[in-house]
């Protein structure tokens, strides 16, 4: 599979394939395109950039129409999701597989945006689990550099071991009204072995309660052998578990070679008071023998890594260790 590794993406597409954010926050998004210039990428907006439809920016056929005309452009080398939201599934029946393909221009997101991303790799197109325009770039103060650079690697094609920031935080104010200001940060937590093992295969990377949806559709890539990052937001224990199960229920979660967990971003609690999501997944996962990682920095919380969905990673867990080889197939520290 090819990526555009000739320069490290000196110029991105933004695209709008789900919340209205441009539209609903305009003052953190001019932050955030400012941002992006000053990290050194050119910009390319697409019509419907900062436009209302209903719950998105267009209709979803108009924009996947902005995304083909984006990649076959030959200006831009990779497409950023301005936000994520719960519409993204609805641009998937009106996009042009065959043009993406031919083109290999990646998309890069994460949270609803997932649905694309896993529909890309079904289709042998590159995509990144990584930073959005209007929610990593529109901070105050800039973007996090842990989180610029690792986009930089993934686009680059780069590989070599993961490691956690030296701090990170799920503080997130209200875009537009309580954002002016710098985000409250956590000290450094370390990544968990939940369950030891060594793994590698792979890598596929998403949103639970977003990739869960897919199920059933042609948009869903092969899960056997793979190394399953998955993330969530403000979710309980409970709800954690019923998407679980559908994983369960399918044959899929036993089959995978291992489960990253995302650090958890403003959790809830199950009605009855129970709040143990280490207990949860080792409850769904009983009968099971994959090696298990979690509070790993990628998702809902900042800094966060950039993934690329069928890279090859590597896992082992004594001591621990996350590796992603290069695209070219080697190992770069």
């Amino acid at each position: 599979m090819k990526m555009h590794t000739s320069k490290a993406a000196q110029t991105l597409g933004i695209w709008t394939p789900s919340s209205p954010a441009p539209a609903m926050f305009p003052r953190r998004t001019a932050r955030a395109l400012e941002s992006l210039g000053q990290s050194g990428w050119r910009v390319l907006t697409t019509p419907s950039f900062n436009g209302l439809s209903r719950a998105s920016a267009a209709h979803p056929s108009k924009l996947a129409a902005e995304l083909h005309a984006l990649v076959a452009d030959g200006e831009v080398d990779a497409v950023l999701a301005a936000s994520g939201g719960w519409t993204a599934a609805l641009v998937l029946p009106h996009l042009d597989f065959d043009l993406l393909r031919e083109a290999q221009v990646p998309l890069i997101g994460y949270s609803d945006v997932s649905v694309l991303l896993w529909a890309y790799e079904a289709h042998g197109i590159p995509a990144i689990h990584g930073p959005m325009l209007v929610s990593e770039f529109g901070h105050y103060g800039g973007p996090f550099p842990y989180t610029v650079a690792g986009l930089r690697k993934s686009l680059e094609g780069t590989g070599g071991v993961l490691r956690p920031p030296s701090k990170w935080t799920d503080d997130d104010p209200w875009w537009d009204r309580e954002d002016e200001r710098a985000l409250a940060m956590r000290p450094m937590a370390n990544w968990r072995v939940l369950r030891h093992g060594t793994a590698r295969g792979p890598l596929l990377a998403g949103c639970l309660p977003a990739i869960t949806g897919l199920f059933g559709t042609p948009y869903l890539p092969p899960t056997d052998g793979r190394v399953l990052f998955l993330e969530d937001f403000g979710m309980a224990p409970d709800r954690f578990l019923s998407l679980l199960s559908q994983w369960r229920n399918s044959g899929r979660l036993e089959r995978v070679a291992a489960i990253v967990l995302g650090r958890r971003s403003r959790p809830g609690v199950a009605p009855g008071g129970y709040a143990d999501f280490d207990d949860a997944l080792l409850h769904i996962l009983e009968g099971t023998d994959m090696p298990v990682i979690t509070d790993v920095d990628f998702g809902h919380t900042e800094p966060r890594l950039s993934l690329p969905l069928g890279a090859i990673a590597e896992i082992d867990t004594d001591p621990l260790l996350l590796r992603v080889e290069s695209r070219a197939g080697t190992q770069q520290e």
